[in-house]
């Protein structure tokens, strides 16, 4: 419980900072662009697949260096298959597990190649993320040959929380091509881990409007 109250409390400093960055930067009228990404992703240690995706601000300092801030999220799934016969009749007792989490951070840009049609950077954020997830912990899985049922029985042990909150690091390369006046693309790789002890890795692509 003490550990979930001092998380809680570092996602809302972290969002405070978030809060008034972005009353500040409406502020300002140079450039800035938005940015839509999404990426096809893998969570933990690759048992689940899913996207994770992310809206961001992201505001032109001195030097190759911006400021971002983002607000996304991820969901994952994995399906554990099972089929049984019962009077003939076979049935699906497939299970599906989803995880699936939203967050919000602020960080920085730093682009080791500017030029007007072409960039490649580092982007780390530091966020503060809530998840909720339905994979227990322990799945043990009884047969007939076990049990003497006509049907397979299924108990699952669940020892650590199914809704957490964490503060964490994401790390992505980005290479921007304009295509069109205001208007360009990227294309990402991104890893980023938390507290939870909950990673997540993957390739995308993301449209962005400069203003």
């Amino acid at each position: 419980m003490g550990y979930l109250m001092q998380t809680l409390k570092e996602g809302k400093f972290i969002l405070l900072i978030i809060l008034i960055c972005f009353t500040t930067t409406l502020s300002a009228q140079d450039n800035f662009n938005l940015e839509l990404n999404i990426s096809s992703s893998k969570n933990g240690s690759g048992d689940l697949s899913g996207f994770h995706f992310n809206a961001n601000f992201v505001k032109s300092l001195k030097n190759n260096f911006c400021y971002v801030i983002s607000i996304g999220g991820s969901t994952h799934q994995r399906k554990n298959e099972l089929f049984f016969t019962i009077n003939g009749r076979e049935n699906d007792g497939s299970i599906l597990y989803v995880t699936s989490g939203f967050q919000v951070g602020f960080g920085m840009d730093y682009k080791f190649i500017n030029f007007e049609k072409h960039k490649f950077g580092i982007r780390i954020i530091p966020f503060g993320r809530y998840q909720s997830t339905s994979l227990p912990d322990v799945v043990t899985t009884l047969f007939p040959i076990i049990t003497e049922l006509t049907f397979p029985v299924i108990y699952f042990e669940q020892t650590s929380p199914s809704q957490t909150l964490a503060v964490g690091l994401d790390t992505s390369f980005i290479y921007n091509i304009k295509l069109y006046k205001s208007f360009s693309l990227n294309l990402l790789g991104n890893f980023q881990f938390d507290t939870n002890g909950d990673t997540i890795r993957g390739l995308g692509l993301g449209v962005v409007k400069s203003f």
